[in-house]
This record gives C-alpha cells, structure tokens and sequence, in this order.
C-alpha cells in the first residue's frame, strides 16, 4: 500500500516539474526573451513602439491599412504609403 502512494506522488511531482519547466520556457520565450531584446535595442538608442504580447502591432497595422486602401490615388502618387502604410510610418516616425 505505501508503495503505491509513493508511486502516485512521484508520478504527480513529475508532472508538476514538466509543467513548470513547460511554462516557465514558454513564458522566457514569449515575454522575458522580447523585453531583454527591447532593453538591448533602447540601450542601443533604437526608437519603436513597446513589445506587445501576442497582438502586438496588429491592430494598428490593420487599422492603417484599410484607412489606405479607402482613399483613392493617382497614378502619379506616391505609392508606398498606400502599400505599406503600417512600414512607412514606422521609418517616418522612428527613422530610418
């Protein structure tokens, strides 16, 4: 019977630390690796937006481009604002 406890509690305390090591990884890559990188490039003195989890810049991207896309243009207009919009005024805003 003691046996069996003990095996139980070793299996659950192995599941526990694969879970842990798991999360652990998974929140080192999608949030402490970007904000080390971020300090890094500020330290640097590269300008840009905030590291975002998950999202990111997407929504402002999409917002961005269907405002472009709503307006007209002519055929002798600029055209990378229109095409990327999200790209051109990132360059424009944070430099080049």
């Amino acid at each position: 019977m003691f046996g069996l406890c003990s095996g139980v509690g070793m299996a659950v305390a192995t599941v526990v630390v694969v879970v842990g090591v798991f999360s652990w990884r998974v929140f080192d890559m999608v949030w402490l690796k970007p904000k080390k990188m971020e300090k890094c490039l500020r330290d640097q003195g590269l300008k840009g937006t905030s590291y975002k989890l998950l999202y990111g810049d997407v929504k402002e991207m999409v917002k961005m481009i269907t405002e472009a896309y709503r307006k007209p243009i002519n055929l002798n207009d600029d055209i990378v604002p229109r095409v990327l919009s999200f790209f051109h005024s990132v360059v424009t805003t944070h430099g080049s």
